[in-house]
């Protein structure tokens, strides 16, 4: 969860990079503990990096979450 906090607060400095890369890693961290609260937080946060489709490790953070 944490690390879906930090995703969270990285946006709101629009700083997308660290953003995707604390929601990457927090979506294949629960997703390997069968943590459905965490993902369901890194999933609202999805349309958050809409705008931010281009910067790195967000198309792969997008990829990820439709899998």
């Amino acid at each position: 969860m944490f690390l879906a906090y930090r995703a969270a607060s990285y946006l709101d400095l629009k700083e997308p990079e660290p953003a995707a890369a604390a929601a990457t890693r927090s979506q294949l961290l629960a997703r390997r503990i069968g943590a459905p609260r965490c993902i369901r937080l890194v999933d609202d946060l999805l349309p958050r990096f809409q705008p931010y489709a281009r910067a790195q490790g967000v198309a792969e953070l997008l990829q990820l979450s439709a899998a």
